[in-house]
């Protein structure tokens, strides 16, 4: 299962969602405890049409959210579930692959015992289910502080440098227990970097079928696009089929 944390992670998330859909036809059922179905959905349609909402019309709403929905569930965020309860969710949902958003947003323990025992069960309901399960989470506080800043001599000087993984809230039992770990970032106070979100792979479990971690302070940028649709070297894949 893999594991992301950080700033803008959920929108990047979604697009990256909506590419696997997409491209390969999964399944998807999402527990987003700090974004609204309403929300969720409005994102994909304005990724999937390259429109914006406003410039829609309703025929054309209703259609890109009935082929939305062939490939994506939302499970009510108005609950506080505990994490076996979610699994046992998304187990009988008959999708594919899971997301919770964020783990810090469930009725859990709050000891380093407790999240041992979550990713336990979740490494079991894997391994048995066979399905796929992303858990997002915040970095600690210590990635705010000022020792995490660009020096002055860096081009992006006085900007918060990306998490450590080591940094990941719960701590490195989940750097641990994950197949994968996804760092995602942005400078959101930067001019023109704000517009641009930065992933670090930072864990491969299994890299025989090509995946690697990033390289040292070299991130894949990805263009915000205007909100319809992450555009990487140049390219949206969802508007130009690549």
């Amino acid at each position: 299962f893999p594991v992301t944390i950080t700033v803008g992670k959920s929108y990047w998330m979604e697009w990256y969602f909506l590419m696997l859909a997409y491209k390969h036809r999964l399944k998807f059922v999402l527990w987003m405890g700090e974004n609204s179905s309403g929300q969720v959905m409005r994102d994909f349609i304005q990724m999937f049409s390259v429109k914006r909402f406003n410039e829609l019309t309703k025929t054309e709403i209703v259609e890109y959210q009935h082929r939305i929905e062939k490939y994506f569930k939302f499970i009510s965020n108005e609950k506080m579930y505990t994490p076996k309860e979610l699994l046992t969710i998304i187990e009988d949902s008959g999708c594919d692959v899971g997301f919770i958003d964020p783990f810090t947003g469930l009725n859990r323990g709050m000891q380093h015992s407790d999240n041992y025992e979550f990713l336990n069960y979740t490494r079991e309901f894997c391994n048995r289910t066979g399905k796929t399960l992303y858990i997002s989470t915040h970095p600690t506080s210590e990635s705010g502080r000022t020792s995490m800043l660009y020096p002055q001599d860096h081009h992006w000087f006085g900007h918060l440098k990306p998490p450590l993984k080591a940094h990941i809230e719960g701590g490195k039992p989940f750097l641990n227990r994950c197949d994968d770990m996804i760092i995602i970032h942005r400078l959101v106070k930067h001019e023109t970097m704000k517009y641009n979100t930065m992933i670090e792979i930072e864990k491969i479990k299994d890299r025989d079928t090509g995946g690697q971690v990033t390289e040292l302070n070299s991130p894949l940028l990805f263009d915000y696009n205007n909100g319809l649709g992450f555009k990487f070297d140049g390219i949206n894949p969802l508007k130009n089929g690549q």
